[in-house]
């Protein structure tokens, strides 16, 4: 099953692209490697060349062309994140990062949607068992005992690789002190939790499971691997992950945390709280490292 989970209206669009998955890991400098970014060489040549026939096309070609060069920019990242090398893999990455916004940019301007219909930012959020998992997922994801099953999976770009987001089954009889430790009310814990992975690529090569700094009922520093599965949602850059849920902290209805995410290690920069949710909910800032 899959579905698609609205983050906020806007005149973005957001491209799903299925790339054909590699029957082995390549690895930077392999032959395999090698081969992969001789092909994304002539994948450049061909993407410049839509931008250059674009340019003064009659605007159903210009839409086309920008559509083609935008899979071809997001086939190009996903090579680069793979086969190039730690010196030159941020450069290159983050070229291809900046050629995927730009490209979006442009065609939300010049090509518009259909009469009655909006363009909004969204997430591919599928449910899949272990079996359909990448094999360098499925060897590091574990749940516990008894708490498996059709899993809640998002896979975006992010940082220099891939946010991978895979869910576990809640627990039905959470504690209130496995609570206080979470500083999330009891109730959320029986929901489904999810384990995030940076990934080197789609593929799920060279994963990293993230922890994440969070702020006690007591306001010291504390430390979670778990977040909740359909609470975790893209921060204002490339490289942080925002999300939001109800604490025990005393006096407080909702938390909003924003992490910042440098070399596969989660670093707490926004921290605020709510009082007050019956109505339109403001945040106070308690912590802000941004």
């Amino acid at each position: 099953m899959i579905r698609l989970r609205m983050l906020a209206p806007a005149g973005v669009l957001l491209l799903c692209f299925s790339l054909p998955t590699l029957a082995h890991s390549a690895v930077p400098g392999s032959p395999a490697c090698k081969r992969e970014l001789e092909v994304t060489q002539k994948k450049m040549r061909e993407s410049l060349a839509l931008v250059s026939f674009g340019q003064d096309t009659p605007q159903p070609q210009k839409c086309e062309a920008l559509s083609r060069h935008l899979t071809l920019a997001n086939e190009i990242r996903e090579s680069f994140a793979r086969c190039k090398t730690r010196d030159a893999r941020a450069e290159s990455v983050g070229n291809a990062d900046d050629v995927i916004d730009a490209t979006r940019v442009t065609y939300n301007k010049l090509c518009p949607p259909r009469p009655g219909l909006v363009r909004v930012n969204m997430i591919e959020v599928k449910h899949v068992t272990r079996d359909q998992l990448p094999k360098p997922l499925a060897a590091v994801h574990r749940c516990s005992e008894g708490a498996e099953g059709p899993m809640y999976s998002t896979n975006e770009r992010f940082e220099l690789g891939r946010l991978v987001v895979l869910g576990c089954a809640g627990n039905p009889n959470a504690t209130v002190e496995e609570a206080r430790a979470r500083n999330a009310r009891p109730e959320l814990l029986k929901k489904e939790q999810a384990y995030l992975y940076i990934t080197r690529d789609m593929d799920g090569d060279d994963p990293h499971r993230l922890s994440f700094p969070i702020l006690g009922i007591d306001g010291r520093e504390a430390r979670v691997d778990q977040l909740f599965a359909d609470r975790v949602v893209p921060g204002e850059k490339r490289d942080e992950i925002s999300s939001f849920w109800e604490p025990m902290t005393e006096g407080v209805c909702r938390v909003h945390a924003v992490w910042r995410v440098a070399d596969a290690k989660a670093n707490l920069v926004l921290w605020q709280e709510a009082t007050d949710c019956s109505g339109r909910t403001e945040f106070k800032t308690v912590l802000d490292r941004r």
